[in-house]
């Protein structure tokens, strides 16, 4: 009697036991249909006016700074002094020799390298410390536009103040900013070891040289660019519509221009500005008769100073030519105020770039005209920028 109530006991247990575990099931089932599986995506808030303008401001600076790097990179190439400091760190090139047997060791460090061997040799310790602090200079300016960059770039992006694609863009400019750094050094290295110097000249390598000065165009373009996003007021095109083919035309320009960079950069790195100082012939002649010195024959492109000056020649006159066309002949042209004043202060600019560049060749490249020759590339690139910017904002037909 006693088993079979036990048994009965443990039967209604179990039982209800079921019971509850089906009402548990069924209510989370239905709990689980009521809430969403993904989850709600909240839409970033239009920025205010002042955290445009906070953006657009350090862009900006950013693309200053990024620009005095290059003017500062100029005058290292042209005084002969990027090759002084024979090492890099990241701090301990913070700190430059400060007494006299530090000095001394670093320049008996710089004794042992071809610069010194092929062209130096009677340089004084006190010559030697002029360009190692232009070098010193350069390196410390390039660590500061990283800096400039990036803390204000970590406090933006902390209070959320970029969408998706500012986002890339940061991360791409913060990579460009490194791998300037690093191409730096590697250009440095090319002119410090005797089995990379190009036809045993002391000198770092045209291609090391391009690679460094097209990176930083690319990046100060980029960063100026988005700071007229954030900078630029709306203006009013009510009365204005534009062709698709001038913007066409304009980005052919920024092409056409950075191409010339290039090929600028390969004439200072083989010093081809001396080879042929006259104008408009190159000596006698139209075509030098040395253009075809190297063989393979694409080696003459890269490597020959007398081809490399005058593609370099041929591209400004292109350059200058187009830029010209495209002003006047956009003259009948509604582009709106702003873009009219960049197509004016692009064609004015043009002008003086190339008066720069033939002045700096008939010379004999003196250092405060190729430096302005090289800062005036910065220039009419930016021109060439905001007119792209304002005339794509202009509605098209």
């Amino acid at each position: 009697m006693s088993s079979r109530l036990l048994f009965n006991l443990a039967t209604n247990h179990r039982n209800r036991s079921f019971g509850l575990l089906k009402n548990v099931q069924l209510a989370f089932k239905r709990s689980s249909a009521t809430v969403p599986t993904t989850s709600v995506r909240i839409p970033l808030q239009p920025l205010s006016a002042g955290a445009k303008q906070r953006i657009g401001l350090w862009l900006a600076w950013s693309a200053g700074m990024t620009a005095g790097a290059v003017v500062l990179g100029g005058l290292t190439r042209l005084t002969q002094s990027g090759l002084s400091m024979t090492n890099w760190h990241w701090l301990n090139d913070m700190n430059p020799p400060r007494t006299d047997e530090a000095w001394q060791a670093e320049f008996e460090r710089y004794k042992r390298f071809p610069e010194y061997e092929q062209m130096n040799r009677e340089m004084s310790l006190a010559e030697f410390k002029k360009i190692y602090y232009m070098e010193f200079a350069h390196r410390m300016w390039g660590r500061a536009t990283g800096l400039i960059f990036a803390f204000p770039a970590c406090i933006f992006w902390y209070r959320g103040l970029f969408d998706k694609a500012m986002k890339i863009r940061v991360l791409v400019f913060g990579g460009l900013i490194a791998a300037q750094g690093a191409l730096g050094w590697y250009m440095v290295k090319s002119g410090l070891h005797k089995d990379t110097l190009i036809d045993g000249r002391a000198s770092v390598s045209p291609y090391r040289l391009a690679a460094h000065l097209g990176t930083a165009f690319i990046l100060y373009s980029g960063l100026l660019w988005n700071s007229f996003k954030f900078l630029s007021k709306p203006d009013v095109y009510s009365a204005t519509r534009v062709p698709r083919a001038w913007g066409m035309g304009v980005h052919s320009l920024l092409s056409l221009i950075f191409v010339t960079v290039v090929a600028g950069a390969f004439v200072a790195g083989l010093d081809a500005g001396l080879v042929y100082p006259t104008f408009p012939k190159m000596g006698d002649h139209w075509i030098p008769p040395e253009y075809s010195a190297l063989s393979p024959w694409y080696r003459n492109l890269f490597e020959n100073p007398v081809a490399v000056q005058f593609n370099h020649r041929v591209l400004g006159l292109t350059t200058t030519a187009s830029v010209l066309a495209f002003s006047l002949a956009s003259l009948s042209i509604k582009f709106g105020r702003r873009a009219a004043i960049a197509r004016n202060l692009l064609a004015a600019m043009v002008i003086l770039q190339a008066s720069l560049g033939i002045g700096t060749l008939l010379y004999h490249v003196p250092i405060p005209m190729a430096a302005a020759h090289q800062t005036g590339s910065l220039a009419l690139l930016s021109f060439a920028l905001w007119l792209g910017f304002n005339l794509k904002r202009v509605p098209k037909i």
